[in-house]
């Protein structure tokens, strides 16, 4: 192919680009045979010879460069790309694609049984209204599957409920086994609580319905993982000299280490509600209550 290359930017370039209608440099000589476009480069000391495959627009590009030869006082180098590099569409639905798991969330949680009958479980009853639950969602993945607007999601945040309790009771770990315990003989709490620190990881399946590359609505379903880091129980009352006092009373009280929710999710644009359910147990099995924690709230995605 050399030689042939050669020969044709050495005996035919006036021809070629009176053909092609080039208007290339002086010491340049372009040539156009089907697909390809030949460029011959001399410059009194060294001659270069390129080839490239044009585009369906007639354009070359750099990258589509397969042969590459040099001459220089008797002397050639040449450079052949034999198999081109594979040109895979790469599926563009992620640019306009913006998951819902980021931001502040504020809800109510409570306590339910296997049945999903909330409050007053187990000889447990919370205080619905001053029980809460906040989630900072830190991180978020969105992986677009479809050009529908469907996308799994995934990310990290972080989870800090409070369980008030409504009795004068407070939990306590007796035994090996965490129980409610009443208030000292005297003592009247004006809150008790059980309070958990959790890392959340979701994986959940998004949909949202986009206009003029902004999202309208979504939903989302989906699971999320829950990793204990930190819990206590606390409480406070006002002792005999009138003052308020804030005690620690126990903490770890056999809470599983690990645990998991099913969430749904829904909204407009950045603010949305959300519900969770968890099916495993706060309590690991035979140490403590049988408790399956639930929430309701509102989230404000960045």
């Amino acid at each position: 192919m050399k030689n042939v290359l050669l020969f044709l930017a050495t005996c035919f370039p006036l021809a070629a680009v009176a053909t092609t209608g080039v208007q290339p440099a002086a010491t340049d000589t372009v040539i156009v045979v089907e697909n390809k476009r030949i460029e011959v480069k001399d410059n009194g000391d060294r001659m270069k010879v390129k080839v490239y495959e044009l585009t369906e627009e007639g354009d070359s590009i750099d990258s589509d460069m397969v042969f590459e030869g040099h001459y220089r006082d008797g002397q050639n180098y040449e450079r052949r790309k034999h198999i081109r590099s594979l040109n895979i569409p790469v599926p563009t639905w992620d640019k306009d694609f913006s998951a819902h798991w980021a931001g502040f969330g504020m809800g109510f949680c409570n306590f339910a049984d296997g049945s999903l009958h909330v409050n007053d479980v187990d000889g447990v009853s919370l205080r619905g209204g001053k029980s809460l639950e906040y989630n900072l969602n830190f991180m978020e993945w969105s992986f677009p599957f479809s050009r529908y607007n469907w996308a799994v999601v995934t990310g990290a945040g972080m989870r800090w409920n409070r369980y008030r309790l409504d009795t004068n009771n407070y939990f306590k770990e007796v035994d090996g086994v965490t129980v409610l315990q009443p208030a000292p003989e005297g003592i009247t709490y004006k809150a008790s609580k059980l309070n958990t620190t959790s890392l959340t990881i979701p994986l959940l399946l998004e949909w949202q319905k986009r206009r003029h590359h902004k999202t309208s609505y979504f939903f989302s379903a989906g699971v999320v993982g829950v990793v204990k880091t930190m819990s206590s129980s606390k409480v406070v009352y006002t002792d005999d000299r009138g003052k308020t006092r804030k005690e620690k009373m126990d903490g770890g009280m056999n809470l599983r280490p690990v645990s998991m929710d099913i969430m749904l999710q829904a909204g407009l644009d950045w603010i949305g509600i959300y519900a969770r359910y968890s099916p495993v147990s706060a309590f690991k099995h035979n140490k403590g209550p049988e408790l399956y924690p639930v929430s309701i709230g509102l989230h404000l995605h960045l």
